[in-house]
């Protein structure tokens, strides 16, 4: 039987066995073109810039961190849209819109017991949750301890003036506290366990408390030893304690960065990167920013050399994580139409000795995230099962995967993939019914805590998610004459391996009990999914349509031909 499955394989691959031949050259040459032209060390000095800052949307080190990459635009030779004239291709612009709400700034901040400093900003860049006031000078307060705060543990009590100090939640503690009870800040702890807060027992997780103007109060975010020492003492007795919270808010607007090397015959069609810029970490988001901005510079420089000429249009974007690249989908329905890939740089820099966790391409959904089962796992951001109706059968899948793992061996660096979660700016992307893919890594133990700074950092990290980033969106906006073929070559392969792995995990299932049907179904479902994958490539508008049409039909005959095959193993 082993023999048939073998000669049948042989059967399916043979579709494009001429193509086979060619598949890795064709890769190659962007290969070698990204890889000679991505400066890493110019990344990382961008994600230094950048990570120096506090970044909210409107705050200053926001705005900063998107002017210092306009500048990085500027000398690789985009111009500013108004100034452009009908030939120039590489441009970018700034939007700027009203916010809703002020924005926000850390300044300075310490927490003392006693003549004992526990927390300074200098050293704990996240000890000031979001939107909290200034306290006007080091002030004493008292701290009232709360095992679990809520409207009942919290009756009766006389918080006014006082601090809370809890383990929880600090937005939900400064409602019942502040709001209901009058309290001027309240003290909290909370670290996640995939933070390993008992081994980094400086690290503070960053989060907010809502803005309440009129209160004017504040929220304190302790890390593990602070949290240990303060309890200690407070249950002790000493309840008194020294805050010294300097912060800004104030009216601003929001910017977004769209810059784009426009498409030579086809430029309403587009590629769409987005990197956001908000958030405090080095890894999260500034490497996104880094990496980003360097495949815009590289490709431009690329360009300019007259290496590469995309048909269609590449575009960048670096803003509000989810915000603006949910706008970009949304607000324009004809530019949105044209919108055939989306891909979202999200914590791309991890140094994996120090951090741990490894490079993740996220799924778009397929029916790994139904059945997580073999290679398929969640990390530990977490997921849920899927429905079949909600799958999104795409090629996007396998070619991003399948170019990260060439550059994997090419680099000795460790690539792998994960069923969908969401929390991205990929998400947009596919709620618009757009194709859109994640690059990211976890688990890092560093992951939104003020742990995450530049030593963290790795250049050769981010030129590895970067070349990648260029590769692929370079290959699907040249659309070469060879390039739907490649792709359909490489679903091929896919589909072919992963049904040879979900029948052994299947045979392996009901050896141990499961049901045969449902055995079954799982294998089917994978099937009719890579036949509408298969169906996904006539999206690339092959240059050959009627030929690309046989090369994808007898594809699919020897896809459902080894489904059969497959099933009728499962006994």
């Amino acid at each position: 039987m082993k023999k048939t499955l073998i000669l049948f394989l042989g059967l399916v691959l043979s579709v494009f066995q001429a193509n086979a031949q060619q598949l890795d050259s064709f890769v190659e040459n962007y290969y070698n073109m990204a890889d000679a032209e991505f400066n890493q060390e110019s990344a990382f000095q961008t994600v230094d810039y950048v990570q120096q800052y506090w970044r909210l949307a409107g705050n200053e080190g926001f705005n900063n961190s998107i002017y210092h990459v306009v500048e990085k635009l500027k000398m690789a030779g985009y111009v500013l849209e108004e100034n452009a004239k009908p030939t120039d291709r590489l441009t970018y612009r700034i939007e700027k819109r009203a916010m809703s709400r002020p924005t926000w700034e850390p300044v300075s901040g310490s927490l003392k017991i006693g003549n004992q400093e526990l927390l300074n900003l200098k050293t704990n860049f996240n000890m000031i949750a979001s939107y909290s006031y200034s306290t006007d000078g080091e002030k004493e307060y008292e701290v009232v301890y709360v095992e679990k705060v809520s409207a009942e543990s919290l009756n009766g009590m006389d918080l006014k003036g006082k601090v809370v100090m809890t383990e929880g939640s600090p937005s939900r503690t400064f409602n019942e506290a502040v709001k209901k009870h009058g309290a001027a800040g309240v003290i909290t702890y909370g670290l996640p366990s995939y933070n390993q807060p008992e081994k980094h027992q400086n690290s503070i997780s960053f989060t907010g408390i809502p803005n309440d103007p009129e209160a004017k109060a504040f929220g304190v975010l302790l890390s593990y030893k602070a949290h240990e020492v303060l309890k200690k003492a407070v249950l002790a007795g000493q309840t008194k304690v020294k805050i010294n919270l300097e912060t800004k808010i104030y009216e601003s607007e929001e910017l977004t960065l769209v810059a784009e090397l426009k498409g030579s015959t086809l430029p309403d069609e587009r590629f769409v990167f987005s990197a956001h810029v908000q958030e405090p970490g080095a890894n999260d988001n500034a490497s996104g920013v880094g990496a980003l901005g360097e495949v815009a510079s590289s490709t431009a420089r690329l360009f300019k050399a007259g290496k590469v000429n995309p048909e269609r249009t590449i575009t960048y974007l670096f803003g509000d994580e989810i915000v603006s690249t949910r706008r970009y989908v949304q607000e324009d329905a004809e530019r949105a139409k044209g919108i055939k890939w989306g891909m979202s740089l999200d914590m791309v820099g991890e140094n994996t000795a120090i951090t741990g966790g490894s490079f993740l391409i996220e799924k778009m959904p397929d029916p790994g995230a139904i059945w997580t089962r073999g290679k398929e796992k969640h990390t530990e951001w977490g997921g849920r099962p899927l429905k079949k109706d909600q799958l999104k059968p795409h090629y996007f899948n396998d070619l991003t995967i399948g170019v990260f793992e060439m550059i994997g061996d090419k680099k000795n660096w460790e690539v792998n993939y994960n069923p969908f979660e969401g929390g991205s700016d990929h998400t947009p992307f596919l709620q618009a019914n757009i194709p859109g893919l994640l690059l990211w890594h976890f688990t890092d133990q560093f992951y939104h805590t003020d742990q995450d700074r530049i030593d963290k950092v790795s250049p050769v990290t981010l030129k590895n998610v970067g070349i990648g980033a260029m590769i692929i969106s370079l290959m699907l906006t040249e659309n070469s004459d060879r390039l739907a073929d490649v792709v359909l070559y490489e679903a091929s392969m896919s589909a072919t391996m992963r049904l040879q792995a979900e029948l052994k995990l299947s045979k392996d299932a009901i050896a141990n009990g499961a049901d045969l049907a449902e055995q079954k179904d799982i294998i089917s479902t994978w099937a009719d999914y890579y036949r509408d994958v298969f169906n996904a490539t006539l999206d690339i508008e092959p240059k050959n349509m009627e030929a690309f049409k046989n090369n994808l039909s007898s594809t699919q005959d020897a896809l459902m031909g080894y489904r059969n095959l497959v099933l009728g193993q499962l006994k």
